[in-house]
């Protein structure tokens, strides 16, 4: 019976930490090609604003290099990473945005105005999503 029983247990211990394996964000890894989606008004007009604003920081070697939004030069691999960080159904919330706009607590202080041009640029492609996808 105790053969048993401490059997079971390495059994739910490896199931456990196989799960957690499987769960966890250990780094970021190419995109799947799943992931890589044709979206030339992301690729052309949001990315560059994306890159000129944020990349200093948010990009391997930045000082953001850590954190979930980091911009690899790759537009159509770097989508999918900013995808999580939008709300179609209500763009002027979306994490993007707001941590652009110092509207919720940024490190790098406020990069876009929302009386930008660029930022009606980004929250017109954000509500594009809901539309379009």
């Amino acid at each position: 019976m105790r053969f048993e029983m401490g059997r079971s247990l390495r059994l739910g211990l490896v199931l456990v930490v196989s799960l957690a394996g499987a769960c966890a964000d250990f780094h970021r890894g190419p995109a799947s090609d799943a992931a890589l989606v044709d979206d030339p008004v992301f690729e052309n007009d949001v990315y560059p604003i994306l890159q000129s604003r944020c990349g200093d920081c948010h990009s391997p070697g930045g000082e953001a290099q850590a954190s979930r939004f980091v911009l690899t030069g790759n537009a159509k691999a770097d989508r999918a990473v900013v995808v999580m960080l939008v709300s179609p159904t209500d763009p002027d919330y979306s994490q993007l945005l707001l941590r652009a706009t110092n509207a919720v607590a940024h490190t790098g202080g406020e990069r876009l105005a929302r009386d930008d041009p660029d930022y009606a640029t980004i929250r017109s492609w954000i509500a594009s999503l809901l539309v379009n996808h």
